[in-house]
């Protein structure tokens, strides 16, 4: 069953209103929107979306080995909007975030660099947590880079908890990751 969102009319603020499930539109803050790619530009927006992981990933862990070319990666995310859950945030008509989702992994969380801190990569992720138990999915897990402190924080603030520490020998950047887990709590996918 899905979910009914919508502004709520009682606040000053553009807040959502959310019940049951997961809506493929979910309600606007700050002017950005949270959705399900749009079918009729799948290509386009899976494009938009790994520009980006790219230039995220390259302000935020310079010197990163990146062992892909632009083509394999959009290949690649071509593949996650076929084969995962996926939602946007969109302002306008420019994706400033992207999440992935496939089973009990997070695959993806990625926040333009000019958005972040701004709420946005927390809607993401809420979404996520949100689909999850509507899936009977209790558990996430999620890698991230060990050096990605803003990650680390961001993930440890919402309740994930490392689990596992490798020298990244088994990723393609051979960069050493974390994998972290959260226990989902129904009624508590958002906090």
């Amino acid at each position: 069953m899905g979910e009914g969102c919508w502004l709520d009319p009682a606040a000053n603020s553009r807040s959502r209103l959310c019940i049951r499930g997961v809506a493929n539109i979910i309600g606007t803050d700050m002017d950005i929107v949270l959705r399900r790619p749009d079918p009729a530009r799948l290509d386009e927006e899976a494009d938009a979306a790994m520009a980006v992981q790219r230039t995220t990933l390259q302000a935020t862990l310079p010197g990163l080995p990146h062992p892909h070319t632009e083509e394999e990666d959009r290949a690649w995310m071509r593949d996650n909007f076929a084969r995962c859950s996926v939602w946007l945030a969109v302002d306008g008509d420019r994706i400033v975030g992207v999440a992935t989702r496939s089973g009990a992994l997070v695959r993806q969380l990625y926040v333009a660099t000019d958005r972040t801190r701004a709420g946005i990569g927390q809607r993401l992720l809420d979404a996520m947590l949100a689909e999850a138990v509507a899936e009977s999915i209790l558990t996430v897990d999620l890698w991230t880079f060990q050096r990605n402190a803003g990650a680390r924080r961001f993930y440890e603030r919402n309740g994930f908890v490392a689990m596992e520490f490798t020298h990244g020998a088994s990723n393609e950047e051979r960069e050493p990751d974390v994998r972290y887990r959260r226990s989902i709590r129904v009624g508590a996918a958002g906090g």
